[in-house]
């Protein structure tokens, strides 16, 4: 008997009740506060005029790009960008501006669908669930994010499934987060 492979919200709701799919993972990555902490650089100074000499060498900050790269040569997951910056750039800018930064693999893993803006009116969490009903296929999921950017993920279904990764302001993501990165996408998050 040849059954349909869950999607959208019938695979979401089967993550819900702890049922995944094998396979590469989900990544939905924002940036600022996640590997971008605005010191010395933010996302302001890529559209500045006058960009700084070392922008390109010192806009991620060092602990946050490692534990990205960690997670990614470990689990493989396609990711899907979250981030306000899309605002500003598409795809093609990510992954020239990932390239230039030394994050060539974040570049080589976006998900052909590769985006979840949230639009107009939208929560972060909205605009990942939007993102899900319409591409969900099942499988193992993290969030990275942060309580300013990430709204509405706080007490979501999704925080209390342990699918987001909550990155302090000011401090990023580290080598702290990646026992819970790894429980996501290993499984035992759900």
């Amino acid at each position: 008997m040849n059954e349909s492979k869950p999607f959208g919200k019938a695979a979401f709701d089967r993550l819900c009740m702890g049922h995944v799919s094998a396979g590469p993972g989900l990544l939905f990555l924002d940036v600022d506060d996640i590997i971008c902490i605005g010191k010395p650089y933010g996302g302001y100074d890529l559209f500045d005029d006058d960009r700084p000499a070392d922008l390109f060498d010192r806009l991620w900050h060092p602990p946050s790009k490692k534990a990205l790269l960690d997670i990614l040569d470990e689990f493989g997951p396609r990711v899907v960008m979250t981030t306000s910056w899309l605002r500003l750039m598409e795809r093609d800018g990510f992954e020239s501006l990932f390239r230039r930064t030394g994050l060539e693999l974040v570049a080589a893993s976006l998900h052909s669908k590769w985006e979840a803006p949230a639009n107009m009116g939208m929560t972060r969490h909205d605009a990942i669930l939007k993102w899900l009903w319409a591409n969900y296929t099942g499988e193992q999921l993290v969030v990275l994010d942060d309580d300013v950017s990430g709204t509405g993920l706080r007490g979501s279904k999704l925080d209390k499934l342990g699918r987001v990764v909550f990155c302090e302001v000011g401090v990023g993501l580290h080598v702290g987060h990646l026992p819970q990165v790894r429980r996501a996408l290993v499984g035992g998050a759900s």
